[in-house]
């Protein structure tokens, strides 16, 4: 049985709340029942113990980039660092990996308590099932079966460091693994799930190929690969992140404790981009007066330009009108030429342009050379934090229908969706897992998934 969870965006604490260890609780009774389940077998629905569970981290677990470590120093401070340090600079990798260190460390404090319940699934407390009677069903009272549990990490774009190679990126990386239980051999997290036999050996068991699905957003992915940063780090860290601390720190005596305490969810509005929509129906929501609500957008903006004019962002510009820089620019900045509906009709124009309105990764599935060669029934991504089940194609393989799927494993984080006129947002908190069984597990069936939702 494989179980598949991503973007849960667990942080050091410095921005936004993270999910709590409750959610992994539920987590964890939830892959009871599924173990359960999965133990009655073929059309007979004959019990066998499960034997094994592979729980696949699909990337976003642990978010270095949402921290405000990250502007504990100014440029020029001997400990300054940003994700796009020169890797082959000495001096800027240590201080780089320095900073990765103190914010990973950061998050494993954080949510001590939610690895705990992860690691005891690996070790010492492992989920148990009844064993089997003779007539082929479970047992009542009587000793246990433990199950074994084999927990393995791919990366995606906000926990990318784990995959840079080196020795000096070593020591955090062997942290994590003991404190989550990872099956992950010394050395990088793999990106691509092909950079890993026993990931690859058991995604093919299960007929799924799965990857994080941050190279099909130019934002989030440098062209030169994984190991470096991309346009949304710089959006995060010196936005995303710095935004909140500077309203408060300029309007703290002009603005409600409910306006900043929103400010902090800034991190979870999708698509990143709609960020400005989403400052603008905050401050109706709250009513916050003309005045107020100019310089909290004058704040926006002022950000925006520094974090548009850095030495990073300006690297990517390219000749090209619509670049990924111009529409960041395009995109994130207020203008005080245009009034609030006019900029939310821009930049929803300007988002459905550009991605067609659409969030779904099926169209991105059937480039992949699993779909192509048909090796893989199943495609699993996370990325979007949007659940996802779409059908792909029928066809037939060794006489058989052989049917192909697109799945996202979505997130376990707040979201803030903006509304179909474009003008609001909606927030709610989200659960999802994916369950893919092999073989004659779960009555022979082949897959099942679960997306919960809860409106405050």
């Amino acid at each position: 049985m494989l179980v598949i969870i991503s973007d849960l965006h667990l942080t050091d604490g410095t921005t936004a709340k993270t999910v709590s260890a409750d959610a992994f609780e539920r987590f964890r009774g939830r892959l009871q029942e599924l173990a359960y389940f999965a133990s009655f077998r073929g059309e007979t629905g004959k019990y066998v113990p499960l034997e094994r569970i592979d729980l696949l981290l699909l990337g976003d677990i642990l978010d270095v980039v949402r921290s405000t470590r990250w502007s504990d120093e100014i440029p020029g401070d001997a400990n300054y660092a940003r994700p796009w340090n020169d890797l082959q600079d000495a001096q800027q990798r240590a201080q780089l990996v320095r900073k990765v260190e103190q914010i990973g460390d950061g998050i494993l404090a954080n949510n001590a308590t939610s690895f705990r319940q992860l690691r005891d699934l690996a070790g010492d407390k492992p989920l148990t099932l009844p064993p089997a009677t003779d007539w082929g069903g479970p047992a009542r009272g009587g000793e246990r079966l433990p199950v074994e549990t084999r927990i393995s990490y791919l990366v995606g774009n906000h926990d990318w460091f784990w995959h840079v190679p080196g020795i000096d990126f070593e020591p955090i990386r062997s942290r994590i693994t003991s404190a989550l239980g990872l099956a992950n051999p010394t050395g990088p997290y793999p990106h691509d799930p092909l950079e890993s036999g026993e990931i690859s050996r058991t995604l093919r068991d299960h007929r799924v190929f799965a990857r994080h699905g941050d190279i099909y957003d130019s934002f989030n992915y440098d062209s030169r690969g994984r190991d470096f940063a991309s346009l949304g780090d710089a959006i995060v860290i010196d936005l995303i992140n710095g935004f909140p601390v500077e309203v408060r720190k300029q309007l703290r005596d002009d603005l409600p404790v409910e306006f900043l305490d929103g400010l902090d969810e800034i991190g979870n509005v999708r698509p990143r981009l709609l960020t400005p929509i989403w400052i603008q129906a905050l401050l109706g929501q709250h009513e916050i007066d003309k005045a107020t609500a100019v310089e909290v957008r004058r704040i926006w903006d002022e950000i925006t330009d520094e974090m548009l004019e850095s030495d990073f962002v300006r690297q990517q510009d390219t000749i090209n009108p619509l670049d990924a820089v111009d529409i960041m620019e395009a995109t994130l900045k207020f203008t005080r030429l245009l009034s609030f509906d006019t900029i939310t009709d821009l930049v929803t124009w300007i988002t459905n342009k550009v991605w067609g309105g659409d969030i779904s990764f099926a169209k991105n599935a059937v480039k992949e050379n699993a779909f192509k060669k048909r090796t893989a029934n199943y495609f699993v991504y996370g990325h979007t934090h949007h659940y996802e089940a779409s059908p792909l194609a029928i066809t037939h393989k060794d006489g058989q229908p052989f049917k192909q799927w697109c799945f996202n494993s979505g997130t376990w984080h707040p979201l803030y969706d903006v509304t179909k006129d474009g003008k609001n947002f909606i927030g709610h908190k989200v659960f999802t897992y994916l369950t893919f069984y092999k073989d004659d597990e779960r009555k022979g069936r082949q897959y099942e998934t679960w997306s919960g939702t809860l409106f405050d």
